[in-house]
């Protein structure tokens, strides 16, 4: 049993922990791909196929997810994903092959998939408790946590220590966190929840959550563009050093983590859809700046850029899906989730394919083209709205 008496409070900072477990773990294998794919000897095209396995167990945990929360509740739902995603990781980086690590790497996608999910839809219980907004600050938690993680390994590799060996210390804490954290989080949530799967036929959805999780889709797709791939873009197109390309991740989650600190606020203040427009124009302007520019220094404070201006884009997305009548929170925030993690199918493979073929300038202009997706989608709705 926890020491700390369970509080809105408190019951948020728990959330929070958790958050931030799950961006540690996402700073961390940011960072260590670069060396993974060096210890594999992995083409592109071939580090894009073993993530598509990620995405895929993503993809089938969100059939199974509203099911669980319906029975049993998010909080131990989310200590199961919490749990599954740690372990199939640390297995992961010790992989000896491209095969099993594609079969690790789905293990992995199926707990972030549960976690992710569960702890989005147990935030709505804990935003009634407190009376306030607080997804985007929790979100903060998820890059604090990415921040973490990515200077962790940049850290041991300045050092010369080992890093699978910082990594298990790690996640035998983070997995320790998750049990205690868990007691603090509330044991019912207020909404009542469907059974019905996330992704189903778009017949039976309503057609703005669909868009908004077409959105989700694409900055997911490209959130895990930047995670797996800008270390590499750095390393083989910008000269950049061993400790400048593990630092990648990081800057981009710095950025974040800065913008969703203060996201609540501008919630609070600020319409939902000029509030993603302003944020997704930033955020391309920043990737096309990243892109373009030949220094790895201008790079990586061109990430920090594409941080803050991505940073709040999935929290406004979610609470939009949340909120939408006729369907619960937890169905309307996996079918956004299963939708984004569904672009992470396809999108590793392509960029991998694309960066095999073309070079990685070419995969990360394709990024900037979503970019311009979401920047004219919410431009359109501002339109509409004002006619």
């Amino acid at each position: 049993m926890p020491l700390i008496t369970r509080t809105p409070r408190t019951a948020q900072l728990a959330l929070f922990s958790i958050f931030v477990s799950f961006g540690l773990m996402c700073g961390l294998w940011a960072a260590a791909i670069p060396l993974l794919q060096t210890r594999l000897n992995l083409p592109n095209d071939m580090l894009g196929a073993s993530i598509f396995c990620f995405g895929l167990g993503a993809v089938l945990a969100t059939f199974v997810v509203p099911k669980y929360i319906a029975r049993h509740q998010t909080r131990p739902v989310m200590l199961v994903g919490g749990c599954v995603m740690w372990v199939f990781f640390i297995a992961s980086l010790n992989a000896p092959t491209v095969a099993l690590l594609m079969l690790l790497l789905a293990g992995v996608g199926f707990g972030c998939g549960i976690l992710d999910t569960s702890m989005n839809s147990h935030a709505f219980t804990v935003e009634h408790h407190l009376g306030k907004p607080t997804l985007s600050k929790l979100h903060g938690g998820f890059s604090l946590g990415g921040v973490l993680g990515s200077g962790t390994v940049a850290w041991l590799i300045h050092q010369n220590f080992s890093v699978n060996g910082g990594i298990l210390i790690i996640a035998a804490l983070a997995v320790w966190g998750l049990f205690y954290a868990k007691n603090l989080c509330y044991p019912t949530d207020l909404q009542p929840n469907d059974s019905t799967n996330a992704i189903t036929t778009t017949a039976r959805v309503p057609r703005a959550l669909i868009v908004g999780a077409v959105l989700t889709a694409i900055t997911f797709f490209s959130e895990g563009s930047v995670s797996d791939w800008a270390g590499l873009f750095l390393r083989d197109e910008k000269s950049a050093s061993a400790t400048q390309t593990a630092l990648s991740y990081g800057a981009f989650a710095t950025g974040m983590t800065i913008a969703r600190f203060l996201g609540d606020g501008m919630r609070a203040r600020f319409a939902t859809m000029p509030f993603l427009y302003v944020s997704s124009a930033f955020a391309c302007l920043m990737m096309t700046v990243f892109v373009l520019s030949p220094y790895p220094t201008l790079a990586l404070i061109a990430l920090l850029g594409a941080g803050l201006g991505y940073a709040n884009i999935v929290p406004l997305l979610f609470v939009r899906a949340a909120n939408i009548d006729g369907i619960s929170s937890a169905r309307g925030v996996a079918f956004a989730a299963g939708l984004g993690y569904a672009s992470l199918l396809g999108g590793p493979a392509l960029l991998g394919y694309i960066a095999e073929h073309a070079g990685l300038h070419a995969s990360f202009m394709l990024v900037v083209l979503g970019s311009l997706l979401i920047v004219f989608e919410s431009r359109s709705h501002i339109h509409k709205k004002q006619a």
